[in-house]
């Protein structure tokens, strides 16, 4: 006899969304092919997030911002489900996408994350390449796509590193590798916690049959700002923690 698979854990965290999260949590209620649970950790939102959640879900709240790597962590750990979702609180699922991240997650058991392609993006901007230092220095004069690579073929492919705005993994390998690091208060822990997964020796996907609609980054030009300083200071962490690990950077 078959043992019915668990909900999966959907992870919504948000701060000062208003409508957007609604749109997120609606989403997740109508995917098709699997049950999913919402979790939704509110940030410190002001006012504070009232989600329409359903029976089931859970609403996590927190007196400030910690973060996104801390929230998130606190609201994978809410959870039980062997399999887990990181959506941002201003995407939205597509109908299927769900299942269709499950069934590439157990097509191999050495895959340990698999995300969907964003809507308007190519494959390889929703993901791909490593930040590396000349990404970064080509993406801010705008000569280099920071992420792309050579186009993808076939079902799903391995990259580098999956966008967190919307990430499918194994609780198994978030807690091998310590979930998100939470040093990291504002990117880049989406390409930080993709890196520790593969050295620990899974892989990491894109499947071309999940979509999800995401606004793209914009680019924030304004560095003396905290917000910008932040995240400066993340990435150069990033680069100098991942230096010696060149080897699974794509070229």
């Amino acid at each position: 006899m078959t043992t019915a698979m668990p909900p999966i854990d959907v992870v919504i965290l948000t701060w000062n969304d208003g409508p957007l999260l609604d749109v997120a949590v609606a989403s997740v209620h109508g995917s098709e092919g699997v049950e999913a649970r919402t979790i939704v950790v509110d940030n410190g939102s002001d006012p504070p997030a009232s989600p329409a959640l359903r029976d089931g879900d859970l609403l996590v709240r927190n007196d400030a911002n910690r973060g996104v790597a801390p929230g998130r962590n606190q609201g994978v750990r809410a959870g039980a489900s062997p399999y887990v979702c990181l959506l941002d609180s201003d995407a939205r699922l597509h109908v299927g996408s769900l299942a269709a991240l499950v069934a590439a997650l157990e097509a191999d058991p050495r895959i340990g994350l698999v995300a969907p392609v964003f809507d308007g993006q190519t494959p390889t901007a929703s993901g791909g390449r490593a930040p590396t230092l000349a990404r970064k220095v080509g993406r801010v004069l705008g000569r280099t796509a920071e992420y792309d690579g050579p186009e993808p073929t076939g079902d799903a492919w391995d990259v580098d590193f999956a966008i967190g705005a919307c990430q499918l993994f194994r609780r198994t390998a978030f807690d091998e590798v310590g979930g998100l690091d939470e040093s990291f208060f504002y990117g880049p822990e989406d390409a930080d916690y993709c890196m520790r997964l593969r050295l620990a020796g899974w892989r990491v996907q894109q499947v071309a049959a999940a979509g999800c609609e995401h606004p793209p980054r914009r680019r924030n030009r304004k560095l003396l700002t905290r917000r910008g300083l932040q995240h400066a200071w993340a990435v150069s962490r990033f680069l100098w923690r991942h230096r010696r690990y060149q080897h699974l950077v794509s070229r």
